[in-house]
């Protein structure tokens, strides 16, 4: 197998090569007896992702045997299903219907969160989340903190975990948020293999957290009836539908029992949240160092706000449309996440480029080497003569706000526009003559969620997490960071690459106070 640590010094160097450079086409290594592919350049990483042949095994067996612990024996489901995730399996796969996990898996992820079960849940983070700011313990006077992203961490996850779950995970694990940050935390050590004596802490917290799991999944199961189902299809023993009926299929499918099921939703708590909460710490930390841009967004905030007392305080649906707040959010994700999105063909070769990847090869695309690709991004000038206003290694609020008549607003470069206005991922629109958000033309260069048709299937609550729990912190909390004259700007933490949203290095101490 791939070692990690070694992926990861392989792909910092591939990412300097490639933006000083930028070279584009497959970079082939090889590991002891795995072959890697890196594929750099848009056009081959946007062609890369429509190739429907592709598959994630690697990455998720990798995640679920080493970071959450899966038996042995459950690694079969994962390893050897190589049906496809269409809803017919594909031809030269044998793998029984009731076992096809990666189909039923996706299937329930995606239709929970492209329908009516994505408002259902983010009502619920939202009503949560104005209840835990409430109760934050404060008075008229400033109260200083250590750590604006510990306290980020700390404020969001249990809203985030109970919007998910229900209230008896969080019930019945009083100390599940800190347990939860500090797998986080940990993750770097089973990424690099760590064994219990090594990181003898580590280990021991996530044994609780997984016993924790499957404490709340017992009891769900012995006190669940039909009449505990609310009106928005949410019930207080498992929480959202997409939970309840996760219990129904993975049960189903041979080979995973209590402490594979434990693993499952653990890993997919951890890829919901992990990732999109660090990335409102960042989304506000560059917010509040600058106030006129803090004004721009609580006017955008405001006019989302409704007076249903039945509802969120906030019309969801039209915050998240909102341009500037869906711009700072798209370039929050292209700064500071770095992501290996891993794939393989399982049933043929791939071609990219003048190259042929072999099947079962694995293929790598780093985010961070397309986020600072700088012949597809716009900085803000014309041409390759004129002055970087906005570096792509800084955050520009708008650089994915298109202004129609200003040739170096939006996301792509001036003279790239041309030629990726063909774009199949391209949305068609008719935005008459008012600034709107734009991904037209990233498909290969804005991958944080992945690409392709085994894109992340949480990415709209990702979002919709996301601009509503920093459009609530902004509008009921009122943030200043301390000395920020005298303490250096935080740049991510690199020790994390290749793991999703980036840490911060270092502390950011502030001072926070209710607003009226």
């Amino acid at each position: 197998m791939l070692s990690p640590s070694s992926a990861i010094q392989v792909s910092l160097e591939n990412s300097r090569v490639a933006t000083r450079d930028s070279q584009s086409g497959v970079i082939g290594l090889k590991f002891c007896k795995t072959s890697i592919n890196f594929v750099t350049g848009a056009d081959n990483i946007a062609r890369l992702w429509r190739c429907k042949d592709l598959d994630a095994t690697a990455v998720t067996s990798f995640s679920l045997k080493h970071f959450f612990l899966t038996p042995e024996e459950s690694m079969k489901v994962y390893l050897g299903d190589d049906s496809g995730i269409s809803p017919q399996p594909h031809p030269r796969s044998n793998v029984a219907e009731k076992n096809r996990y990666y189909y039923q898996n996706r299937k329930a992820i995606v239709g929970f969160f492209n329908g009516p079960g994505l408002m259902s849940m983010g009502n619920r983070f939202s009503n949560l989340l104005i209840s835990e700011i409430d109760q934050l313990q404060t008075s008229d006077d400033w109260i200083q903190e250590a750590d604006l992203y510990s306290f980020v961490l700390k404020v969001l996850v249990g809203p985030a975990v109970e919007a998910m779950c229900g209230p008896v995970l969080r019930n019945q694990n009083p100390n599940f948020g800190n347990e939860f940050w500090k797998l986080d935390h940990d993750i770097l050590y089973f990424f690099k293999g760590y064994p219990r004596w090594l990181a003898p802490s580590a280990h021991q917290n996530r044994a609780k957290l997984l016993d924790g799991v499957k404490r709340w999944h017992n009891i769900a199961r012995d006190n669940f009836k039909a009449s505990c189902v609310e009106s928005d299809g949410h019930d207080r023993f498992y929480g959202s539908p997409l939970m309840r009926f996760r219990q129904q299929y993975l049960t189903n499918i041979d080979f995973l029992d209590a402490d594979a099921i434990a693993s499952q939703d653990l890993g997919l708590l951890w890829a919901e949240n992990a990732n999109s909460i660090p990335a409102i710490f960042w989304m506000l930390y560059e917010t509040l160092q600058r106030p006129e841009l803090l004004s721009q967004v609580m006017a955008e905030i405001a006019m989302a706000s409704t007076d249903d007392p039945k509802g969120s305080a906030v019309n969801i649906e039209f915050l998240c449309t909102q341009p500037l707040l869906q711009s700072m959010y798209a370039e929050t994700l292209r700064l500071y996440t770095s992501l290996f999105a891993l794939r393989s063909a399982a049933h043929r070769s791939v071609d990219v480029d003048k190259f042929t990847i072999p099947q079962a090869d694995l293929i790598a695309v780093d985010s961070r080497v397309c986020a600072m690709n700088s012949h597809l991004w716009s900085t803000g000038s014309l041409g390759n003569n004129g002055p970087e206003h906005h570096p792509l290694d800084c955050f520009w609020a708008e650089r994915f706000i298109i202004r129609p008549g200003e040739p170096t607003s939006g996301p792509l470069r001036f003279d790239s526009k041309k030629a990726r206005s063909s774009d199949p991922d391209a949305t068609a629109r008719d935005p008459g003559r008012n600034p709107y958000f734009s991904l037209d033309g990233l498909s290969g260069g804005w991958v944080p969620f992945g690409g392709g048709n085994r894109q992340c299937p949480g990415r709209n609550f990702a979002k919709q997490e996301i601009i509503v729990g920093f459009a609530h912190i902004v509008s009921m909390l009122e943030i200043e960071l301390l000395a920020r004259d005298k303490i250096k700007i935080r740049k991510p933490n690199m020790r994390y690459y290749g793991l999703g949203t980036l840490p911060p290095k270092g502390s950011v101490p502030f001072k926070f106070r209710k607003r009226d």
